[in-house]
């Protein structure tokens, strides 16, 4: 029975013998001291040195950031792993696990973590107006509105939004703008900016923007200009016009006059006011300086008045 035991115990030895001598000792794993760089772009492809000891050259290694295989893992020495970063989520720090192949293959994490960075540049997802919206339905034709907002597809800094806006007249407008770029200020928070006219838009009116230098949280900038336009119906001319409160709430007389004969349903020309006093002087005792909010005005037209 002895003997019986005698030979198990030294074949157990044996077989501790053999496996301390082959694998168990030609295969330690892996101890990873350092990782440069520490971060990379969410698109991977980023080259990562890996310093430590034991890496094994003989069989390779396996890199995995959170849980997915890096590329080209390339053991150069026993203190030395190149591997090529996957893609990840931006702003996502994940574990590094490095493996050697051989067995026993037992995964040791870095101490070290990887941060993908946002590379996506920021694009322009909508705008209100949206692009070819053609605007017919308004109170006021000089001032139809004075904002517009563009939406991005992420938040964007504001302050390095820039938008210019060029202004031309519609097929059917009677005049040319008095000025061909429309000016304002740019603001709004999170994914979405808001531009301000320094004037009311009005009808008759094209008005063609062109976004461009917003960049993202992360420094990324617009890959290109976006441009988008929407335009102003002009309203069909009127024989007869109420003056309003807005016509004269900053100045009567003269400046009032020009005011309303820029209207695009009067003459859409403020030098066309002297029309106005005279097509209404022989109607009715006309004081050009002293117009009031209700006021009934003539609206004179055709060949006698110089109209073709």
């Amino acid at each position: 029975m002895n003997k019986h035991r005698n030979i198990a115990v030294y074949a157990i030895l044996g077989i501790v013998c053999v496996w301390m001598l082959g694998c168990g000792g030609c295969n330690p794993e892996p101890a990873p001291t350092g990782m440069t760089p520490t971060e990379g772009p969410e698109s991977g492809g980023t080259s990562v040195q890996i310093t430590g000891e034991n890496f094994d050259t003989k069989n390779g290694v396996t890199v995995t950031f959170g849980n997915v295989k890096g590329l080209s893992a390339t053991t150069s020495s026993a203190t030395m792993v190149t591997v090529v970063t996957p893609e990840g989520t931006a702003g996502e720090s994940v574990s590094v696990v490095i493996t050697n192949n051989g067995k026993p293959d037992t995964p040791v994490t870095l101490s070290q973590k990887f941060t993908y960075k946002d590379a996506t540049p920021p694009t322009v997802t909508s705008t209100d107006p949206a692009d070819g919206t053609v605007l017919s339905e308004y109170e006021d034709s000089l001032n139809i509105r004075d904002t517009f907002s563009i939406t991005f597809s992420e938040p964007v800094n504001t302050n390095s939004v820039n938008v210019q806006v060029a202004v031309t007249k519609t097929e059917e407008s009677l005049s040319e703008p008095a000025e061909g770029m429309l000016s304002g200020t740019v603001s709004g928070s999170g994914d979405s900016v808001t531009f301000t006219a320094d004037m009311p838009m009005r009808a008759g009116r094209m008005y063609t923007v062109t976004v461009s230098g917003a960049t993202d949280m992360a420094n990324n900038p617009l890959a290109s200009d976006y441009s988008f336009s929407f335009s102003t119906t002009s309203p069909e001319p009127v024989d007869r016009y109420i003056v309003q409160e807005e016509d004269i709430q900053e100045e009567n007389g003269e400046a009032a006059l020009k005011y309303i004969a820029a209207r695009p349903e009067i003459f859409d020309d403020p030098e066309k006011w002297t029309r106005l006093v005279a097509g209404n002087q022989d109607d009715y005792i006309f004081d050009r300086t002293r117009l009031s909010v209700g006021q009934r005005l003539w609206i004179r037209r055709g060949p006698a008045w110089g109209d073709k």
